[in-house]
């Protein structure tokens, strides 16, 4: 529970430390003294988001410090995992600097600001004075009940649940799709993969086409060069090669006087056999060439098959290749997703039948605790003055809407949630049908029902202390003296704080603190005490009788506080 909060140079507080009590703990005060400032110093401790604006003017950091004492195992374990230690105390310290770096400290040890939102929900409740609106909302009485029942674990398996079943749906479908899509495209991808094919394509084959074709064009020319070539260098009477040859004997006698000319030889000798063989060439060359218009047709055709492929695939020959490579690896991959396909389908079955067997489970265990539910409400607004109220838990239909399989099947929808929707319906007046809570309870009855619906949930949970931010709005003499009954009931199990303005309530105080505002040498404080037996009294009697506190409000003040048994403790 919160044994300590202290505050400094928050908003308008320079300093205020509260030593709070197990029990009703109760903080009064004028309108706009500042009890919200304390309430949104305890929504720092729990992880709540700041503002530089709210240090104290002349101030370059504000500080709230809390300590809590008795916690619950769960919150041991978690901080003992953290390395925060693991003993029955905890100081959470947080400091908002206008330089931006703000800091919050677990028990002496730096720590993210995220672990506070976490560590929350074991630590602190807020009720705030607006919380009981929600009760407009029919979507948060499925919230509630579920909060009573302590389904907490159905319905976070549900979640689990739905999610997995919508992920596989989402997942079966655009497998769907893309083998939908597929289909429709694969009697074009087999088409190309043949024409390609048929096309019988080779990497360098254009430009070894076009040199053919050059060739082919010039043929004559070709021909009658290399003939020309022939004779010059060995047909003719006159010969290179028949000349050279007669010279050789020449040179080699001339060799044998002189040594020096064997080289010359040696020379004329290569290059007699070099031009022998390029008459050869020469001749082999003519041998081959054609004349054939029919070749260079087929040639040109060919060309004309290669230019159309690269106009329709917008690429080159070895881009046309590649393209093919892809068709066939498509192909082969429209017949695997096919099984895909089945497997998810399979994968989406399970999943489906998972999530409405769970929805099952859940709405079974949803109408098992409604009945409790509506029993515990009746007997708990009946201690809240309202005893001959019905309250009841409608599971309504959705035979209205309409939607599409796999979400909607026999009149019924599957969210995250499962597939009930529920809403709660009273009547405060006997002999009148019970309607729907949104649209007949009035402030005071909404207030009413929500401390009846907390007190009944918070009876379940660990959570070792609740915070109540003006539960009295729209209520007010016997009601309010039930009112504070039932906190100082809900008080015995754990420990309760208690923002109001009623003086019922605060004569049931175990503990009773003011919050007043002063000003002081030009500038506004708030100041929190804790009030001994004799200001518990003159705070009830100002709260009984306005600005001007009579003796008979003073004595009907000591009267109330005696009767309520509410408690002072006396200050040190």
């Amino acid at each position: 529970m919160l044994r300590e909060l202290r505050i400094k140079n928050f908003a308008v507080i320079d300093q205020a430390t509260l030593e709070l009590d197990p029990g009703l703990d109760v903080l009064t005060g004028e309108t706009g003294a500042g009890k919200t400032i304390i309430l949104n110093a305890l929504g720092l401790i729990l992880g709540g988001r700041v503002s530089p604006d709210i240090i104290r003017q002349g101030e370059d950091e504000a500080t709230v410090e809390a300590l809590f004492d008795a916690l619950p195992a769960g919150l041991r374990e978690k901080l003992g995992e953290g390395g925060y230690g693991s003993g029955d105390d905890l100081v959470i310290k947080r400091i908002v600097s206008r330089s931006g770096k703000n800091r919050v400290y677990l028990n002496g040890s730096l720590c993210p600001l995220s672990l506070l939102s976490e560590l929350g929900p074991y630590l602190l409740h807020i009720y705030g004075q607006h919380e009981h609106h929600g009760l407009l909302r029919p979507d948060y009485h499925l919230t509630l009940l579920d909060a009573y029942g302590g389904l907490g674990k159905h319905a976070g398996l549900m979640r689990e649940r739905y999610q997995a079943f919508r992920s596989a749906w989402e997942r079966l479908s655009l497998a769907k799709d893309d083998l939908e899509r597929a289909r429709r495209e694969e009697e074009l991808m087999r088409s190309q993969a043949e024409e390609i094919s048929r096309a019988s394509l080779r990497p360098g084959e254009e430009e070894e086409l076009k040199a053919n074709r050059n060739v082919l064009i010039h043929a004559e020319k070709l021909y009658t060069g290399c003939r020309e070539g022939a004779e010059i260098l060995y047909e003719s009477e006159d010969a290179v090669v028949s000349r050279l040859g007669r010279y050789l004997p020449r040179l080699e006698e001339l060799a044998a006087i002189d040594p020096t000319l064997r080289d010359a030889v040696e020379l004329l000798r290569s290059s007699l056999a070099q031009l022998e063989e390029a008459v050869s060439t020469l001749r082999g060359y003519t041998n081959r060439v054609e004349f054939d218009p029919q070749a260079l047709e087929r040639l040109d055709d060919r060309l004309d098959e290669i230019q159309r492929l690269k106009r329709k695939y917008n690429g080159s020959v070895e881009e046309i290749l590649k393209t093919a490579e892809k068709i066939t690896r498509d192909l082969a991959a429209l017949d695997r997703g096919a099984e895909e396909s089945a497997a998810l389908e399979g994968a989406f079955d399970e999943a489906r039948r998972l999530a409405w067997a769970q929805a099952e489970v859940l709405s079974a265990e949803r109408r098992r605790v409604a009945k409790r539910l509506q029993k515990g409400m009746e007997t708990e607004l009946a201690s809240l003055g309202m005893p001959r109220t019905k309250f009841a838990v409608r599971f309504l239909d959705d035979e209205e809407e309409r939607g599409e399989p796999p979400f909607f099947l026999g009149g019924r929808k599957i969210t995250e949630a499962g597939t009930d929707r529920i809403e709660f319906y009273f009547s405060p007046n006997p002999g009148e049908a019970a309607k729907p809570l949104a649209r007949i309870a009035s402030g005071g009855e909404l207030s009413r029902l929500m401390l009846a619906v907390k007190a009944l949930v918070l009876n379940q949970g660990e959570i070792p202390t609740l915070l109540f931010d003006e539960v009295d709005a729209g209520i007010g003499g016997r009601v309010a003296e039930m009112v504070g009954k039932k906190l100082k009931k809900v008080a015995t199990a754990h420990q309760v704080i208690c923002v109001t303005h009623l003086p019922q309530i605060a004569a049931l105080a175990n503990s009773h603190y003011v919050v007043e505002k002063e000003v002081a040498k030009g500038r506004t404080f708030t100041r929190v005490r804790q009030l001994g037996a004799e200001e518990k009294i003159a705070e009830v009697a100002r709260m009984l009788g306005g600005i001007e506190v009579t003796e008979q409000a003073r004595r009907h003040a000591e009267e109330m506080i005696k009767m309520q048994g509410g408690k002072v403790k006396d200050k040190v």
